[in-house]
């Protein structure tokens, strides 16, 4: 029974359960701008890419196995709870069974998906380590997300484009603030990502610049009828980026950390304003509310363990590589 437990929650911690809601929302928000109102394909725009987000967390433990090794030893892999052989071996079942349902659903779904797995795969074999290449194919899978569920309806809503821009930049801007905390690691495991290869400020600054554009796109997307709970998110966006301006050149480790934790929830309310405009208000409190308070909830009870180990293992200083 305890190797059953064991194994269970190393599972549960390679799918990041504070990570998994936002991906369904994108895929609803994209169905609901185009117009989809049936039940079915609302299901399978929220439910095909958080499948394929599940997968994407097996494939990028299995592609970090090696840098985790000597970063985050702790972490499932590396530790020995879940074998690297199962890791691929789920990664890939879940990948493909994307790309079958994708077909299923017709040739516009089939080629979104086609292009989420690509960008799945080459960032997690060459373009993680390769800097800002890196973010932004990274953040080009919330865009495809969108797209995806846009794709499940026959019409077509040029907003879709427009919101697609924003969270491609919203989450390249994610991603970014993310490397923050991991730069010694990175370094030490030959990964050359933008605060690595040119610094945190530059980084920071490149994270800040990301999310700006980000809000102006969706500003333009939204229109002026719904920038009231836009300009909330931006707030609360602010919170995140904020701590990072003023400590950017010797920036600790968890400063970073909380900043993209806030972040997590942040994109929530991005994505929840989208599924707004296309399913309406009710709705998107409806699936924020729980959602949002999940993902504090396990935020808090994982989050910083998984980043950072056990309380007595010293947390470096990012700034200092």
């Amino acid at each position: 029974m305890r190797r059953l437990r064991t194994a269970v929650l190393a599972h549960v911690q390679t799918w990041r359960p504070y990570t998994v809601w936002y991906v369904g929302l994108l895929g609803l928000a994209g169905a609901g701008l185009a117009g989809e109102r049936r039940a079915l394909w609302l299901v399978v725009a929220w439910a095909i890419p958080t499948l394929g987000w599940l997968g994407g967390h097996y494939l990028s433990d299995w592609f970090d196995r090696d840098l985790d090794a000597v970063s985050k030893p702790h972490r499932p892999i590396p530790s020995g709870r879940l074998a690297a052989r199962t890791a691929l071996v789920w990664g890939s079942t879940a990948m493909l069974a994307v790309a079958v349902l994708a077909v299923v659903g017709g040739w516009p779904t089939a080629v979104v998906a086609a292009c989420a797995v690509a960008a799945v795969v080459a960032y997690g074999l060459h373009l993680k380590a390769s800097g800002l290449g890196g973010n932004l194919v990274r953040g080009l899978l919330g865009a495809l997300t969108l797209l995806f569920g846009a794709a499940v309806v026959p019409m077509f809503d040029r907003r879709v484009l427009v919101f697609a821009v924003a969270f491609w930049l919203h989450d390249c801007a994610s991603n970014l603030v993310g490397t923050l905390r991991d730069v010694a690691g990175d370094a030490a495991g030959g990964y050359r990502t933008l605060p690595v290869r040119r610094g945190t400020p530059a980084a920071v600054w490149t994270a800040v610049a990301c999310y700006t554009a980000a809000m102006v796109a969706a500003a333009a997307g939204a229109g002026p009828g719904h920038l009231v709970p836009l300009a909330a998110v931006a707030a609360v966006g602010a919170v995140a980026l904020a701590p990072l301006v003023p400590r950017r050149r010797a920036l600790p480790v968890r400063v970073a950390l909380r900043a993209h934790e806030v972040l997590v929830l942040e994109r929530l309310g991005l994505a929840a304003t989208v599924v707004a405009l296309g399913l309406g208000a009710t709705t998107a409190v409806a699936l924020l509310v729980p959602m949002a308070a999940l993902t504090w909830w396990t935020q808090r009870r994982m989050r910083t363990w998984y980043e950072l180990g056990p309380a007595d293992r010293p947390a470096e200083r990012t700034a200092d590589v």
